[in-house]
């Protein structure tokens, strides 16, 4: 069973399907509930509903041999593996493990006021936002930084959290009425249901549109790693119209920036640049891999030589470099090629080509991206509510 739905009703296919004994591959997020941006239980909710599944897919394991697989397309595309490898290289010769992640993911999304009120697609209007959307992608890529740098007796086992959304309400104090008239003159007024006065009612319960957070992670209790996480849809856009277009997923102005900085104590930098100027993806050429073009993606390593050995202290890693090696096509976007592999991971089980312990993304394997996301909002649901912001929650690497 393949699910690619509405997030909301993740759970209850995932529950039948389980239920009836199937393979499953589903769509990021594995969850997210109804005004989870606001309320504490349904953010906590999150974490309850992975835990339901995954034991209700172990006890499944005991009559038959299945695969539950998550969709989050970084864990096979080949620059983040080549990081991961790097990573791993690192603390096996150091015993040090990643001391701090900066990670930042732009969808450059720029939705007019009233379309946070009538759109369903990636909606606002449910209680939920960025981070149920893209947002999943970058709790997992950070685990797994984190993992691939594991040092045994040196994990973290605890994660306090402090979160900050943007949410429509505040959109609306960034960019009013008379600003888009200003941009786009008499032709706004067309597309222009509500006053900005009516929104800020209508917006009460609505999820966010950008997220910050703070995360510590420690170790019998010193932080041993600082993580700082920034998700925007509300960033740097082509769009130029008020009336959007029919694909509100690669089009309507839409353009990705994302950014990755991982630090290994004094031994080891890796800076992920990843960074968009177009929102037309159908057709790539070879200059695609250039700074701004559709499949731009650079890696920087630097390196201490002197303690660890090596001939530069910088390495730069072009993708299109990587692309050739793994036998990928130039014309096509990499990421959506990365996608591509997540099918075939779900076949090849299926096939018996490969067995459980070597699939990429499982469910077994999401137990921390899914408490980061649950935290991330339980924080702001306490911050809400004029509560201590930070949430703690123990961790398992």
């Amino acid at each position: 069973m393949i699910i690619a739905t509405e997030p909301l009703v993740h759970k209850c296919y995932a529950d039948w399907a389980l239920d009836a004994g199937l393979n499953i591959l589903m769509d990021k997020p594995i969850t997210t509930r109804k005004n989870v941006t606001t309320d504490s239980v349904q953010a906590e909710g999150i974490l309850k509903d992975y835990i339901l599944l995954f034991e209700k897919y172990k006890s499944l394991q005991k009559k038959k041999n299945t695969i539950f697989s998550i969709n989050v397309q970084r864990r096979y595309h080949p620059g983040f593996n080549i990081v991961l490898d790097k990573l791993t290289e690192i603390a096996n010769k150091t015993n040090c493990p990643i001391t701090s992640i900066q990670s930042t993911h732009c969808d450059g999304q720029w939705r007019l006021p009233t379309e946070i009120v009538t759109q369903d697609y990636h909606p606002y209007n449910a209680g939920y936002g960025k981070a149920s959307h893209s947002g999943y992608h970058i709790f997992d890529a950070i685990y797994n930084f984190y993992k691939a740098s594991k040092v045994i007796g040196k994990e973290a086992d605890e994660m306090e959290v402090v979160s900050s959304f943007l949410r429509p309400s505040g959109f609306l104090k960034q960019l009013s009425e008379s600003d888009y008239e200003m941009y786009f003159g008499d032709e706004y007024k067309t597309v222009k249901k509500y006053t900005d006065m009516e929104l800020k009612w209508i917006y009460e319960d609505y999820g966010e549109i950008d997220v910050s957070a703070i995360v510590s992670l420690l170790k019998d209790g010193d932080v041993v790693s600082n993580l700082s996480i920034n998700l925007l849809h509300n960033g740097f856009a082509r769009r130029n119209w008020v009336t959007p277009g029919s694909d509100l997923y690669k089009g309507n102005g839409r353009v990705k920036h994302e950014y990755h900085n991982i630090e290994q104590g004094p031994f080891q930098n890796i800076q992920i640049h990843s960074y968009q100027s177009n929102d037309k993806h159908d057709k790539n050429t070879k200059d695609d891999f250039e700074l701004g073009g559709n499949n731009h993606f650079d890696i920087y390593v630097f390196r201490n030589i002197g303690v660890i050995g090596g001939e530069k202290p910088l390495e730069v890693i072009k993708i299109n470099d990587v692309a050739k090696y793994y036998g990928m096509e130039e014309d096509k976007l990499i990421v959506e090629q990365a996608k591509t592999k997540v099918i075939e991971d779900f076949f090849a089980f299926m096939l018996g080509v490969i067995e459980k312990d070597k699939l990429t993304s499982n469910i077994d394997d999401h137990l921390f991206p899914v408490t980061l996301m649950s935290s991330i909002y339980a924080s702001h649901a306490k911050r809400l509510k004029k509560e201590n912001p930070i949430f703690s929650t123990g961790i398992s690497i």
